[in-house]
């Protein structure tokens, strides 16, 4: 197995701890939007809503930090022996996935700012997303924006997660990288 070299640490930590994040998003906001169109609202429906808002909203945050660390710290290069046409399909993926990392809770924030539905676990509220006016109609065309992000997103995580997996079963070194 060839040498590689790692990501730092506190990159891994943040990788894993926003996948697990990303990976708890997907079927809450999937079954909380299949309970709001069944109109079955009650206290699980709540609280799906609740943990969505306060996980995505935190996702936005830690994506804020992981870009300033991607902007400071450099990642170990791809192998030299590694295809330049893969090396380029990787960092595009890459690329795209930070976009709709920031911009699906972008929607998301900006959704509930104009329902608005501010209010998170525990009763607390998030910021209103500034210049995001009360409107119900932009409400629900931020949330279909929204979905088609996540639902985007989420291809691209399994195309991620395939890669990944392809890279394990070779055992060229690169899955090492991150784990």
């Amino acid at each position: 197995m060839p040498q590689i070299q790692k990501y730092p640490p506190g990159w891994r930590v943040l990788h894993w701890v926003m996948a697990l994040m990303v990976f708890a998003l997907i079927p809450i906001g999937i079954v909380m939007a299949e309970r709001a169109q069944a109109n079955i609202w009650g206290a699980l429906t709540n609280a799906l809503y609740s943990w969505h808002k306060a996980i995505g909203f935190s996702v936005l945050l830690l994506m804020v930090v992981r870009i300033a660390m991607k902007l400071w710290l450099k990642g170990p290069p791809y192998p030299a022996e590694m295809p330049r046409k893969l090396q380029l399909a990787a960092t595009s993926l890459h690329h795209l996935l930070y976009m709709l990392l920031v911009l699906t809770p972008l929607f998301g924030w900006a959704g509930v700012t104009a329902f608005p539905a501010l209010i998170t676990l525990g009763g607390y509220h998030l910021p209103a997303m500034p210049f995001v006016p009360v409107n119900e109609a932009l409400a629900e065309r931020l949330f279909q924006v929204h979905g088609a992000l996540a639902i985007t997103l989420g291809v691209l995580i399994a195309g991620h997660i395939g890669a990944a997996l392809k890279h394990l079963l070779q055992k060229d070194g690169l899955f090492r990288r991150m784990v």
